[in-house]
């Protein structure tokens, strides 16, 4: 990559709304550096710039990532979202969205890396009256 670009580190970037949100970085002239495990993600749907294979919890690789590319912000997309199958299996979900959640963090962190947008289930809210949904809305989650 050329020096000087901006290089943002989006984790579960081969997913759909990752991809797409790769694609609008691209587009905003930064880098867009998919970090994905490919377990719900497609390869395939990473055009925009570097790919990694790997867990967002392997604190090495996400700070070789960070090192190699000079991440400069991180976009995260690689939480579990099913509602129903966080209920039947809830350690699946605390330790992808939880454990290697913070895992990242770290690495994040230790890399310098100070700015990171967290991007969250709707299911937080719940069953609201008021559409759309505000950020403000009152929280009523319907998973753990």
């Amino acid at each position: 990559m050329p020096f000087g670009e901006t290089m943002i580190l989006i984790v579960g970037g081969a997913g759909f709304i990752g991809s797409h949100t790769a694609k609008a970085v691209r587009q905003n002239g930064m880098v867009p550096v998919v970090l994905d495990s490919l377990v719900t993600g497609n390869r395939w749907a990473v055009k925009f710039g570097p790919f990694v294979e790997g867990q967002m919890g392997e604190r090495r690789l996400v700070t070789r990532v960070i090192r190699q590319y000079r991440i400069h912000s991180a976009i995260l997309f690689a939480a579990h979202a099913y509602v129903g199958e966080s209920i039947h299996a809830p350690s699946k979900y605390y330790r992808n969205n939880i454990s290697q959640s913070l895992e990242l963090l770290e690495a994040l962190l230790e890399g310098g890396v100070r700015s990171l947008v967290f991007s969250s289930s709707c299911s937080i809210y719940g069953a609201q009256v008021r559409i759309p949904i505000s950020e403000e809305a009152p929280k009523y989650p319907l998973g753990p």
